[in-house]
Parts: structure tokens; sequence; C-alpha cells
């Protein structure tokens, strides 16, 4: 049997990237197809194997810069890709290779990080800086519109999807109708010690400068308080986040680090801050693994993978509703509340 693994894109190495090399391991003998490849020589090396085709715009200069403006091409980028001579084709999909054209003898499984949020649930968010004015916003719809219709149809044409969460599942169901098994990303915990108390020198959050993560309001509520924050993260947002930290000495940035330096990074950590409605959500995983509490917005894949963080739980870190959420909004008084959380070892203990 011949198989091909399809991931949108290759530019960094994030949690999709991860699920997708975990997958290519699985199947050694799949050749791998992306829209285009830009992923950095530094991180390459996590990649069990390179890719074997593009779609068109792998021939584009400056992709990897390029790529978010050129939405309405992403439809025709993906139809181009021709697996006619694979029996299985798997998808890894957060954006649009779920709507790959194949024949009826091929089978098409999706494992689906998630609908794109820009077309469905966070588009403001996503464009509302991108598209100001009256002539751009009513460009923008026009072609929202469209694109959201051709993401219904691609929906349609995966025989079956795999959800990485339940939330994720709910969300496949809603948008495209479409029933979903759910498989949660793999994620190495054995790999983190647990640190050896409680307390800390600083918070500390991590994730790619996008809209939906909230990075942005994690670094401006500190502004205002007396506790140290370390950031991990890199992304298009990058300019908001270097104003934000511009006179602020209580605030480390650090765009990329290895994963033995996030592991000894969540040594000393007193709390991992996570205002994302995420999909899954992996670093929270990994803080718990290594002991340390979160404190996290109450909403999305989160709800899931830590133990107790249901509303009326007991045994939870801490809770944020998104209704009320003190800590992120840009007060001077803001504080933090601490509350036990259950790590892998199952002790509670007080952050």
């Amino acid at each position: 049997m011949k198989i091909a693994i399809v991931h949108e894109w290759l530019v960094t190495w994030a949690g999709s990237e991860r699920v997708l090399a975990e997958i290519m391991t699985l199947y050694p003998e799949a050749d791998l197809y992306v829209l285009f490849d830009r992923l950095p020589a530094d991180k390459r090396s996590a990649l069990p194997r390179n890719p074997v085709g593009e779609s068109f715009l792998g021939k584009w200069p400056k992709i990897d810069r390029l790529y978010r403006n050129l939405l309405p091409l992403m439809p025709a980028a993906v139809e181009s890709l021709n697996l006619k001579d694979y029996d299985l084709v798997l998808t890894s999909s957060h954006a649009v290779v779920k709507g790959l054209l194949l024949h009826s003898g091929q089978l098409h499984l999706c494992y689906c990080h998630t609908p794109p949020r820009y077309l469905w649930d966070m588009t403001e968010a996503y464009f509302s800086r991108s598209f100001s004015g009256r002539l751009k916003r009513a460009a923008a719809s026009l072609f929202l519109t469209r694109l959201r219709q051709w993401d219904y149809r691609a929906g349609q044409r995966p025989d079956a999807f795999i959800a990485n969460s339940d939330f994720v599942a709910r969300r496949i169901s809603r948008i495209y109708g479409r029933p979903s098994t759910v498989i949660h990303p793999p994620v190495d915990i054995e790999r983190f010690a647990v640190k050896p108390g409680p307390g800390g020198e600083y918070f500390v959050t991590l994730g790619r400068f996008v809209p939906y993560k909230n990075i942005d309001r994690i670094v401006q509520s500190f502004r205002y308080l007396p506790y140290k924050l370390v950031v991990v993260g890199d992304g298009p947002g990058r300019n908001r986040i270097e104003d934000l930290l511009r006179g602020q000495r209580n605030i480390r940035w650090l765009p990329y680090i290895s994963d033995k330096e996030w592991g000894e990074l969540l040594q000393k950590a007193r709390a991992f801050l996570f205002m994302a409605e995420e999909d899954f959500g992996i670093a929270p995983l990994e803080a718990q693994a290594a002991g340390v509490p979160v404190i996290a917005w109450g909403a999305g894949g989160i709800l899931e993978t830590i133990p107790g963080l249901k509303r009326g739980g007991s045994r939870s870190v801490g809770y944020l509703r998104p209704s009320r959420c003190p800590l992120f909004r840009p007060y001077p008084r803001c504080t933090f509340a601490s509350s036990p959380f259950f790590c892998r070892t199952g002790r509670d203990v007080s952050a």
C-alpha cells in the first residue's frame, strides 16, 4: 500500500509539527507533501524526513513571510497536489489540506488540529488590524465568505476525521456536520523532571505570537505587576510584544529555546500561564509533568487535559473564567491566587 502524508506548510516547529513527526514515525514508508517548505535548518533535524513534493507556492520567493496574505490562493494550491498514485492519504490539517482532490479508490483520513480559526471562530481577532477601513473590510468580507464556502465543501472530502480533542470534535461537528474520533496528540512527559517543591522565581508562558494565544495580554498585565515573567515564543505578533517589553525589567523574552532548556526553565517556575482557548494544549501538560502549577483560561481543550479543571472541581490548578479574568486585565491592582494542583505523581502541591 502506498501512503502519503500531507501537512499544510513547514515554517516553524510547534505543536502540529510535533504531531506530524509522530505520524511520520508511525508510517516510515510514507511520502510527505506540503504546500511549501521553509523550515529553518536548526529545526529540520526534528523532522523524520523531508517532503517529496510541494504545491506551486513552494516556488514563491519569501513565501514564509507572505503566506498569511495569500489565503485566497490556498484552495487552488492544495487542489493542485497530484496524489493519484497513493492508496492511503493522511492529512495533518489546521487549515486547508483536508480539501485535497482524490479519486474514489483512495482512502483519506484527516487528523484535524482545528477547523480554521480565522474563518469560523476568531475572524475579528485575526483580521481587525489587517483590514481597517471600509473598502478593505468589504473586500475581506467577500473573500472570507468565499473561503468559508470552500472550507465547508473541503470538510466533506475526507472519508473520516480524527480530532485532537473533544473540543475540536464538537467544532468539526458544528462546522462541517461530520463525526470524528478523538485521538489526543502525543506528549513526552517522561523527559521532564518534577521540580523539587512549590514556589519559584518567576511565572512563565510559552506560545506562538498569534492573536488567539493572547500572549500580549499576559505581557501587558505584568507591566503593572511586581512579579517576574519569562515569555517563550515568537511569531507574527512580535512587534506588538516588543513594544510592550520596552522599559520592562521584570519581563524576559526568549524567542526560541531547546527542549532541554524548556525543561530547565520549568524547574524554577512559580506557575505556567495560559490564556488561549486552545484546541488541545501541549505546553500546559508539559508544565504539569514538571510539577508546575497552571493558571489557565478555563475554556477549550485545556478542560480535558488537566485533572480537576472542571467547573466546580475541587482539585485543580488556578482557574480563570473567561468572563471574569482580572489576572489578564491591565489593572494596577491585579493579584495572583494560588491553588493546589495535581501533578503526574498524584501529589497535591501548593503554588
